[in-house]
């Protein structure tokens, strides 16, 4: 069985994070592994506080899974301190795993900032250099490329320079552009693909982010190409949320 490993924050509702990602993976057919970032207090209303993890127990996690198991997918979501992100850069640079998802999770719908002071900039600096493929949704973006998205087709454009400038692919989600047709993109490279569907009410949205991009972690880890692990994790978030 191919080992998935998240890195995230534990949601004690079970509807994101850590819980929902190894719940998603193994449906997938992966053995779930975790390195927990931050302890939260949450439920499907909104998030009341966290509890960043020291930095040397984060560590020690990564250290055991890495050494005990093959790791063949990454997904990597709320960071809840600056230290943390550090950690984890350390890691990726010293195991140069190929299937990493960063699903950069900077505040839930309602409730709290999950970061530290620097963390937009220290993602992009430490982080990027060893993701393959980023999964922001429109505020995402616009806090990591420092640049409003005041429409879907403006959130593609800086969606391109944004995969240009630090060198590696991303999906663009487009749940919180209006329309009744949502729109998403994914930049590979050079290439791009646009996806579209009709808008549609969800039983609920918590955990649809985390469902998505663990899905395309481990559809890669799989050897889809990165189109159709898209493609397909898209599908797997309809099949479980509508």
């Amino acid at each position: 069985m191919n080992n998935f490993l998240t890195i995230a924050a534990s949601d004690n509702s079970g509807g994101a994070g850590i819980q929902q990602d190894i719940k998603i993976a193994e449906k997938i057919g992966f053995w779930g592994l975790s390195a927990i970032t931050g302890i939260t207090v949450q439920d499907f209303s909104g998030t009341d506080s966290i509890f960043p993890i020291p930095a040397n127990i984060l560590s020690q996690q990564l250290e055991k899974n890495f050494r005990s198991f093959k790791i063949n997918a990454v997904k990597i979501g709320v960071i809840s301190s600056d230290e943390n992100i550090q950690v984890i850069s350390d890691f990726l640079q010293k195991y140069k795993l190929n299937n990493v998802v960063l699903d950069p999770v900077f505040a839930p719908s309602h409730g709290i900032s999950f970061i530290g002071n620097n963390s937009v900039e220290l993602h992009k600096e430490k982080l990027l250099p060893y993701i393959r493929i980023i999964t922001p949704n429109k505020e995402e973006l616009e806090l990591l490329f420092d640049k409003k998205n005041k429409s879907f087709e403006e959130g593609i454009i800086n969606a391109q320079n944004f995969s240009k400038q630090f060198n590696c692919s991303i999906y663009l989600k487009g749940g919180h552009f209006e329309g009744s047709i949502v729109k998403e993109v994914l930049i590979d490279k050079t290439k791009i693909y646009l996806f579209e569907k009709k808008r549609r009410e969800l039983k609920y949205s918590h955990g649809t982010g985390c469902t998505f991009s663990t899905a395309v972690s481990c559809f890669l880890a799989n050897g889809f190409s990165i189109e159709n692990a898209c493609k397909k994790a898209t599908a797997f978030v309809d099949e479980i949320f509508l």
